[in-house]
Formats: C-alpha cells, sequence, structure tokens
C-alpha cells in the first residue's frame, strides 16, 4: 500500500511540474507589437487619373507598416503597361502616414509611386511617374486616389 500512495505522488507531482511548465511557457509568447496606424493595414484599391484600377497592400511587421504590395496599369507613349510588386516581407516602410516607392530613374527625372493616408475619411492619395520597359526618355505621370477594403 505504500508503495501504490508513493507512485501516486510521483504522478501528482510530475502533472502538477508538467502544468506549470505549461503555464509559464504560455504566458512566455511574444507579442505582435501594434503599429501606429493600424487601421492602414489590409487592402486599398482605387482609381488612377488615367480611368484605370490601383491596388496597394499595406502590412505591419514587428509593429511596423510596410507597402507590401502594387499593382497598376498605365497607358504611356508606348502602350498599356503594368507595373506591379509583392513582397510579403515588405517593399518599402510607412514613414508616418507616407510612402515613397523608386521605380526607376531617366532623364526626365526619377519614376516612383507615392502615396499620403487621410485618416479623417479613411483614404489613400498619391502620384506616379513612370517610364515604359525600355524607354527612359518618356515620363508618364498621374494621380491616383484609394479606399480601404480590408
Amino acid at each position: 500500500m505504500a508503495g501504490l500512495v508513493s507512485c501516486r505522488k510521483k504522478i501528482f507531482t510530475a502533472c502538477l511540474c508538467l502544468w506549470v511548465v505549461i503555464i509559464l511557457a504560455d504566458g512566455c509568447k511574444k507579442t505582435e507589437p501594434v503599429p501606429d496606424y493600424p487601421q492602414l493595414v489590409g487592402n486599398w484599391e482605387g482609381t488612377t487619373s488615367q480611368g484605370i484600377g490601383i491596388n496597394i497592400s499595406i502590412t505591419t511587421i514587428k509593429g511596423i507598416l510596410y507597402v507590401s504590395g502594387y499593382d497598376f496599369s498605365v497607358y504611356t507613349s508606348t502602350g498599356f503597361q503594368s507595373y506591379q510588386w509583392t513582397n510579403m516581407y515588405g517593399i518599402v516602410s510607412l514613414n508616418g502616414l507616407q510612402f515613397s516607392i523608386s521605380l526607376g530613374s531617366g532623364s526626365a527625372g526619377p519614376a516612383f509611386l507615392n502615396g499620403t493616408f487621410n485618416l479623417t475619411n479613411i483614404t489613400l492619395d498619391g502620384n506616379f511617374a513612370v517610364y515604359p520597359p525600355g524607354n527612359t526618355t518618356d515620363l508618364t505621370t498621374g494621380y491616383y486616389s484609394c479606399n480601404h477594403v480590408k
């Protein structure tokens, strides 16, 4: 009988130790820092000044907001061109409520995709300048406006 009680004590002690380890491990989980503007995370869809759709994705990594993708098309001097890039680790981080993505350069100046978020009406407005592929002299510029679609 004494051996049975001793065995039960050992099992109880082992279970208690296991329970303590599980509780401590659960309490040590790292939490993702909250970004300054969490309402910006998600997908943004809109239209360019040429009447063509544009999509921009915002993600958060360790509490920092990043543009993680863009997809838009522009009618340039050489025809209809698409500009897109996706990177789950972020293309560029936001600087406050703004971002600027370099899309190259040429003789007419830098090519870019810029944007500024408006927290009052939850919109994204910006402008772009692009060169057609293989052409560094004909810069096409325009603007866009997007709404948050999460």
